[in-house]
């Protein structure tokens, strides 16, 4: 067991904003009370392949640790009374939805540019309405872009390598990935991680990876 591993700061700082087109976010700086530790932990893990369009790695941490459970529970209430009113105006409709539980993992962006596949080129959107990310990086690996098409018509792949915006797409927002930083947004808007800088090309994607625990909130 992690012996409190996943405990919440006591000076977590929560803030909301809004992307384009009037998508609320929530954001809680400091949220863990040992964030490198839980860092190491994450790296130690067995990684294996994502999914098809996320272009790295991703592992779970063992199942029934007592102080990941207190922090997937709490977020589940922070979603519950403060993020989904905030998305009610846009979801629509007169009942809130009933948040079933939440999972999960942790996953590490390291593929080359030149190793992407076309759907990693581009944009995507989840399968969970509500996602949350913790950046776990303490040397700058970027945050979290939001898109939205310029055109109706399909997007091409970024031939160049990550998503970013340009003719087909318009940056619609931005998350800037702080250390220890935890973003609530919605899972059905166009994004992509903020993959920039020389860093992706070379080692230090492998010796010093972009860290981040994902969090899927179910209805």
């Amino acid at each position: 067991m992690s012996q409190g591993l996943f405990a919440i700061s006591a000076s977590a700082r929560k803030s909301t904003g809004y992307l384009g087109g009037g998508i609320p976010y929530l954001t809680i700086d400091g949220i863990f009370e040992r964030p490198e530790a839980v860092r190491r932990a994450a790296l130690e893990l067995q990684y294996s392949a994502g999914t098809a369009h996320y272009p790295g790695r991703v592992a779970r941490f063992p199942d029934g640790d007592p102080s990941l459970t207190a922090f997937l529970g709490t977020l589940v209430d922070i979603v519950v009374h403060e993020y989904i009113p905030l998305l009610m105006p846009v979801i629509g409709g007169n009942q809130q939805p009933r948040v079933r539980g939440a999972d999960t993992d942790f996953a590490i962006t390291d593929k080359h540019p030149s190793e992407l596949s076309d759907r990693q080129r581009k944009p995507h959107i989840d399968a969970v309405p509500v996602f949350g990310l913790v950046y776990l990086n303490e040397v700058p690996r970027g945050g979290t872009l939001f898109f939205k098409p310029r055109s109706e018509t399909e997007i091409s792949p970024n031939k160049s390598g990550y998503p970013r915006a340009g003719s087909e797409l318009e940056l619609s927002g931005q998350i800037e990935g702080r250390f220890n930083r935890l973003a609530i947004y919605p899972g059905f808007v166009l994004h992509s991680g903020e993959i920039d800088g020389d860093w992706i090309e070379r080692e230090e994607r492998l010796a010093a990876p972009r860290l981040t625990q994902r969090i899927m909130f179910f209805f």
